[in-house]
């Protein structure tokens, strides 16, 4: 009997293009042929996005959910959550809040206790759920919270030819210079290094990180945060022998062709700094991976697409890398 590859899928917002991407990716056959998707979703609303592309896949309900026994080959295996309202495309909804986090929830304590290798997210609205009452930031600290470990998360972005981590994230450009801190900084690498070796199979990590400052601060005229705190970070990183560090670096020269061959990973500063280049580079085939839970964790590294949702124009390739890519960290992990 094959072996079964479980990697599970949560839905994503009703609302959004999540549950179109995914009937797409699963019909494509460009996921990896070892790979056994299920989604944890209603059956109701799958059948509502069929309509709406034209699809044929039958569905399979799955009840086995610690060995998926029942997983069928060539179905659209789900894990069946009921969605209690009705959703209008690229209308999100409060009253579709719980479903949004039973999704999350449900997939990620299967993942947590079942044979199921890995798990992809579908993507969410963070406005309505804070204003459902949401307490997270957003997927990534939820699934901290969710996780055994309860690390601080690590946000990862990776293509076939770039990985970088931003060290802020979500937060107005004038706050980042007053959240970089040298533990921030050591704290991050740290995990990054760790996982790079677990789930991507690099022996010895080399890491470059960004300057904040423009030129890295030109010693000092742009601004004292390389020299007060990154470089120092840097310092106290290469003393743990475990990785190939080098920083600051300016972030305009960081990314031309001939340094990116240079790096594993380029460590940025704030958000657009480290998302630019991957999207610039491959806007399709971009993945969000989640560094320090105890489990895999990846997601397309793009939104909702309320403003295509209902329009079968979503592109799916970002949750297809995205699926292909857990795949992949599952077997460098049982294989270290």
């Amino acid at each position: 009997m094959k072996k079964k590859n479980i990697i599970l899928i949560s839905a994503g917002d009703p609302a959004s293009i999540s549950t179109e991407i995914t009937i797409k990716a699963i019909e494509l056959g460009k996921i990896d042929k070892n790979v056994n998707a299920v989604v944890v979703t209603d059956p109701n609303l799958v059948e509502n996005y069929k309509t709406l592309i034209g699809s044929n896949i039958k569905i399979n309900n799955i009840k086995d959910k610690k060995h998926f026994t029942d997983y069928k080959d060539n179905y659209f295996n789900i894990i069946s959550i009921k969605l209690d309202n009705k959703f209008g495309y690229g209308k999100p909804d409060i009253k579709n809040y719980n479903f949004v986090k039973s999704s999350i929830v449900t997939t990620t304590n299967i993942c947590m206790n079942s044979i199921a290798l890995a798990m992809v997210t579908n993507p969410i609205n963070k406005y309505i759920m804070h204003k459902s009452g949401f307490e997270f930031e957003g997927h990534t600290d939820f699934l901290a919270y969710l996780s055994k470990k309860r690390k601080k998360p690590v946000m990862m972005l990776v293509n076939d030819k770039l990985k970088t981590l931003p060290l802020t994230i979500h937060v107005p450009l004038k706050k980042v210079p007053t959240l970089i801190t040298k533990q921030l900084i050591f704290s991050k690498i740290k995990i990054a290094a760790d996982d790079l070796k677990t789930f991507f199979d690099i022996k010895k990590p080399k890491i470059i990180v960004t300057g904040l400052n423009p030129h890295a601060g030109e010693d000092g005229d742009f601004g004292k945060e390389e020299i007060k705190i990154i470089k120092p970070a840097v310092e106290q990183l290469k003393k743990l022998g475990d990785m190939s560090i080098k920083g600051p670096i300016p972030a305009d020269s960081a990314f031309a062709p001939h340094k990116r061959d240079q790096y594993d990973l380029a460590v940025c500063m704030y958000h657009d700094q480290a998302l630019i280049p991957i999207k610039t580079l491959d806007f399709y085939s971009g993945v969000n991976v989640t560094l320090g839970l105890d489990f895999i964790r990846t997601s397309p590294d793009h939104g909702t697409g309320f403003d295509i949702a209902g329009k079968n124009l979503a592109n799916p390739q970002s949750l297809i890398s995205a699926i292909n890519l857990a795949y992949e960290m599952s077997f460098y992990k049982n294989n270290v």
